[in-house]
């Protein structure tokens, strides 16, 4: 999905450490339109439950997660199967 908003498989970003994961967001909603708004749950101000993000590893739904030096974001849809 992100895949096709973005069109190409993988972008590379920098930003300032203290930046957070909403901030991210936003600033790719800012860029590539309202696909990356709908990130965000307007209800709960997490990342909405259709998205995984990924902040080292480790799946997050704070959007006041702070990120620090080095650290990486990956941002997709969440995969099911059975």
């Amino acid at each position: 999905m992100f895949k096709e908003i973005v069109g190409r498989e993988e972008i590379s970003q920098e930003v300032k450490a203290g930046t957070t994961i909403g901030e991210v967001l936003n600033m790719l909603a800012k860029e590539y339109g309202k696909d990356f708004r709908e990130t965000i749950d307007k209800k709960t101000g997490q990342v909405d439950v259709n998205t995984l993000v990924m902040l080292n590893g480790r799946n997050v739904r704070d959007t006041n997660a702070k990120l620090k030096d080095n650290d990486l974001v990956i941002i997709t849809a969440p995969v099911g199967g059975g």
